[in-house]
Protein backbone atom coordinates (compact mmCIF):
# COMPACT_ATOMS: atom_id res chain seq x y z
CA UNK A 1 0.00 0.00 0.00
CA UNK A 2 1.48 2.90 -0.99
CA UNK A 3 2.10 6.15 1.92
CA UNK A 4 -0.31 8.32 0.70
CA UNK A 5 -2.80 5.58 0.97
CA UNK A 6 -2.04 4.73 4.34
CA UNK A 7 -2.19 7.76 5.34
CA UNK A 8 -5.62 8.57 4.03
CA UNK A 9 -6.59 5.64 5.46
CA UNK A 10 -5.09 6.04 9.05
CA UNK A 11 -6.39 9.32 8.43
CA UNK A 12 -10.13 8.66 7.86
CA UNK A 13 -9.61 5.52 10.91
CA UNK A 14 -8.96 8.23 13.57
CA UNK A 15 -11.50 10.83 12.37
CA UNK A 16 -13.97 8.07 12.45
CA UNK A 17 -12.60 6.92 16.33
CA UNK A 18 -12.51 10.22 17.54
CA UNK A 19 -15.92 11.34 15.95
CA UNK A 20 -17.64 7.80 17.05
CA UNK A 21 -16.25 8.76 21.00
CA UNK A 22 -17.48 12.40 20.89
CA UNK A 23 -20.97 11.47 19.37
CA UNK A 24 -21.53 7.68 21.41
CA UNK A 25 -24.23 8.76 23.06
CA UNK A 26 -26.09 9.39 19.41
CA UNK A 27 -24.62 6.22 17.61
CA UNK A 28 -27.06 3.89 16.31
CA UNK A 29 -25.80 0.29 15.85
CA UNK A 30 -28.70 -0.78 13.95
CA UNK A 31 -28.45 1.72 11.16
CA UNK A 32 -24.69 1.10 11.23
CA UNK A 33 -25.19 -2.62 10.65
CA UNK A 34 -27.39 -2.13 7.82
CA UNK A 35 -24.58 0.48 6.60
CA UNK A 36 -22.25 -2.08 6.74
CA UNK A 37 -24.17 -4.78 4.88
CA UNK A 38 -25.14 -2.12 2.03
CA UNK A 39 -21.07 -1.28 1.59
CA UNK A 40 -20.91 -5.14 1.64
CA UNK A 41 -23.29 -6.03 -1.21
CA UNK A 42 -21.27 -2.90 -3.30
CA UNK A 43 -18.10 -4.63 -2.71
CA UNK A 44 -19.54 -7.70 -3.56
CA UNK A 45 -20.94 -6.54 -6.82
CA UNK A 46 -18.13 -4.89 -7.54
CA UNK A 47 -16.85 -4.98 -11.44
CA UNK A 48 -13.42 -3.06 -10.58
CA UNK A 49 -10.38 -3.27 -8.08
CA UNK A 50 -11.25 0.44 -7.70
CA UNK A 51 -15.38 -0.12 -6.61
CA UNK A 52 -14.43 -3.13 -4.23
CA UNK A 53 -11.54 -1.30 -2.40
CA UNK A 54 -14.22 1.79 -2.41
CA UNK A 55 -16.77 -0.24 -1.21
CA UNK A 56 -14.40 -2.50 1.30
CA UNK A 57 -12.57 1.42 2.67
CA UNK A 58 -16.35 1.88 3.55
CA UNK A 59 -17.22 -0.98 4.97
CA UNK A 60 -13.66 -0.72 7.16
CA UNK A 61 -14.64 2.51 8.64
CA UNK A 62 -18.15 1.35 9.63
CA UNK A 63 -16.63 -1.84 11.32
CA UNK A 64 -14.48 0.87 13.30
CA UNK A 65 -17.31 2.76 14.74
CA UNK A 66 -18.92 -0.89 15.96
CA UNK A 67 -15.42 -1.40 16.99
CA UNK A 68 -15.71 1.48 19.52
CA UNK A 69 -19.22 1.91 20.60
CA UNK A 70 -20.72 1.06 23.62
CA UNK A 71 -22.75 -2.53 24.17
CA UNK A 72 -24.41 -3.76 26.90
CA UNK A 73 -21.73 -5.60 29.35
CA UNK A 74 -23.04 -8.98 28.98
CA UNK A 75 -22.54 -9.26 25.06
CA UNK A 76 -19.44 -7.17 25.03
CA UNK A 77 -17.17 -9.85 24.46
CA UNK A 78 -19.28 -11.43 21.78
CA UNK A 79 -19.51 -8.24 19.87
CA UNK A 80 -15.38 -7.85 20.17
CA UNK A 81 -14.51 -11.20 19.11
CA UNK A 82 -16.81 -11.45 16.21
CA UNK A 83 -15.68 -7.30 15.31
CA UNK A 84 -12.01 -8.90 15.53
CA UNK A 85 -12.57 -12.13 13.05
CA UNK A 86 -13.84 -9.55 10.63
CA UNK A 87 -11.95 -6.94 11.21
CA UNK A 88 -8.66 -10.03 10.26
CA UNK A 89 -10.67 -11.15 7.12
CA UNK A 90 -10.86 -7.32 5.57
CA UNK A 91 -7.39 -7.00 6.13
CA UNK A 92 -7.30 -10.32 3.95
CA UNK A 93 -9.40 -8.81 1.26
CA UNK A 94 -6.96 -5.66 1.24
CA UNK A 95 -4.30 -7.76 0.85
CA UNK A 96 -5.77 -9.18 -2.20
CA UNK A 97 -7.08 -5.51 -3.78
CA UNK A 98 -3.39 -4.32 -3.23
CA UNK A 99 -2.12 -7.63 -5.25
CA UNK A 100 -4.61 -6.54 -7.91
CA UNK A 101 -6.79 -9.63 -7.39
CA UNK A 102 -10.48 -8.71 -7.55
CA UNK A 103 -11.73 -12.47 -7.74
CA UNK A 104 -9.98 -13.31 -5.18
CA UNK A 105 -10.49 -10.57 -2.72
CA UNK A 106 -14.50 -11.23 -3.35
CA UNK A 107 -13.72 -14.96 -2.44
CA UNK A 108 -12.37 -13.56 1.05
CA UNK A 109 -15.87 -11.63 1.30
CA UNK A 110 -17.88 -15.51 1.80
CA UNK A 111 -15.61 -15.59 4.97
CA UNK A 112 -17.40 -12.24 6.09
CA UNK A 113 -21.04 -13.28 5.40
CA UNK A 114 -19.80 -16.99 7.26
CA UNK A 115 -19.03 -14.78 10.07
CA UNK A 116 -21.95 -12.27 9.95
CA UNK A 117 -24.34 -15.69 10.03
CA UNK A 118 -22.78 -17.31 12.64
CA UNK A 119 -22.49 -14.29 14.95
CA UNK A 120 -26.17 -13.50 14.45
CA UNK A 121 -26.77 -16.75 15.70
CA UNK A 122 -24.70 -16.31 18.83
CA UNK A 123 -25.91 -13.11 19.56
CA UNK A 124 -29.50 -13.83 19.02
CA UNK A 125 -30.13 -17.77 19.69
CA UNK A 126 -32.95 -19.72 18.15
CA UNK A 127 -35.24 -20.93 21.16
CA UNK A 128 -34.98 -24.14 20.18
CA UNK A 129 -31.22 -24.21 20.35
CA UNK A 130 -31.56 -22.20 23.79
CA UNK A 131 -33.63 -25.43 24.82
CA UNK A 132 -31.83 -28.50 22.84
CA UNK A 133 -28.25 -26.50 23.28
Amino acid sequence: MSKPVVFKRTLLLFMTIFATHSFASSFDIKAAMNEMKLNFKHAAEAQSLEDMSSAIASFNLVLAELQNANYPEEKQALYADGFEQVSAVVDEVEKQLEQGNLEQAKAQLKAIDDLRVEFHDKRNPSIWSTIFG
